[in-house]
């Protein structure tokens, strides 16, 4: 008998780094507490070249692990083997850097029952508590699907995220690209019909790792910026492209505006204070900056390749 729900679990950043493998454990630890009632699945996709450097003691952390490796390199790649071997009519997905919440599966599937018409439904991402900088940071760097309230988004989580497998059949990951651009698969499920959801209340810890990696994040995001509408001419803002390094500058403030949109709406949601605020303003100035980089090297038709990304 099939299970309701096969979980993928696998690694889009640092792969094969002794960090990431604490964070696994962290994660299978989380996913063996889940008070889902139904039947699940659980698997966990690796590529070939880093077989001899798994830990030998993830399945005593979950049991019920199964092991998948191929020779794909890419995190999307990757996610598609995961589909390959899923056998539930839904399948989540979960970074191996974040831990869920204890009905973070349950409320998943439960939005599924719900609405029977979703395509795909997105959870809450957080740093978890601590200092200012980093309950802050979370709400630009991983807030993007979040709409404060349950309801129909337009973007899918990359971390913590559940699909129909139909969906997925469908709508496969795009194999061999950034996984910052998978706002393209998001489109094209929608461009057939299906609708997003967003569930805050299937929230998941996404680990931290400094003001290096969110660096990094916005210079993915930048080159995403420009890299899906060089890819889409009919995406919003698409007509600045041929303005070159002209266009950066309004780029930038449409998603400065975005952050500080987001700030206003969602700062509850992520532990702000109000007299906390005004920071959020200066630092979404910040991140938006740095954005700038990748922003002129997709303007050149280049990828990133200097990454720990894949």
């Amino acid at each position: 008998m099939n299970p309701d729900v096969s979980v993928v679990i696998l690694a889009d950043y640092a792969p094969g780094d002794a960090g990431t493998y604490n964070g696994l454990r962290a994660a299978l630890r989380g996913l063996a507490n889940q008070s889902f009632i139904g039947a699940a699945e659980f698997i966990l996709v690796e590529s070939d070249c880093l077989r001899d450097r798994l830990p030998g003691d993830l399945t005593a952390v979950l049991p019920a692990l199964r092991t998948v490796f191929s020779g794909a390199q890419d995190s999307f790649s990757l996610r598609n083997i995961g589909v390959r071997h899923a056998t539930g009519d839904i399948v989540a997905f979960l970074d191996a850097d974040c831990v869920p919440e204890r009905d973070w599966l349950a409320r998943l599937v439960a939005a599924f029952d719900r609405k029977k018409n979703i395509a795909a439904v997105s959870g809450r991402t957080t740093y978890g508590e601590g200092s200012l900088l980093k309950r802050t940071l979370a709400l630009f760097s991983r807030a993007y699907v979040d709409r404060g309230d349950a309801g129909e988004v337009r973007q899918i989580s990359n971390n913590n995220a559940a699909y129909r497998r139909s969906i997925l059949v469908s709508h496969p990951f795009p194999s061999g690209v950034s996984p910052f651009i998978a706002a393209l698969q998001a489109g094209a499920i929608m461009s057939a019909g299906g609708r997003l959801w967003f569930e805050p209340r299937a929230r998941v810890v996404h680990a931290y790792g400094g003001w290096a990696v969110e660096r990094e994040v916005s210079r993915h995001a930048g080159w995403a910026t420009v890299a899906i509408r060089r890819g889409k001419s009919n995406a919003r803002l698409s007509w600045l492209l041929p303005l070159g390094g002209a266009s950066i500058p309004v780029f930038v403030f449409v998603s400065l505006a975005r952050s500080w949109g987001r700030l206003l709406r969602l700062w509850r949601c992520y532990g702000l204070a109000w007299y906390e605020v005004p920071f959020g303003f200066a630092l979404a100035t910040a991140v938006n900056l740095m954005q700038i980089p990748g922003m002129r090297r997709a303007l050149r038709g280049e990828k990133i390749t200097d990454t720990l990304y894949r």
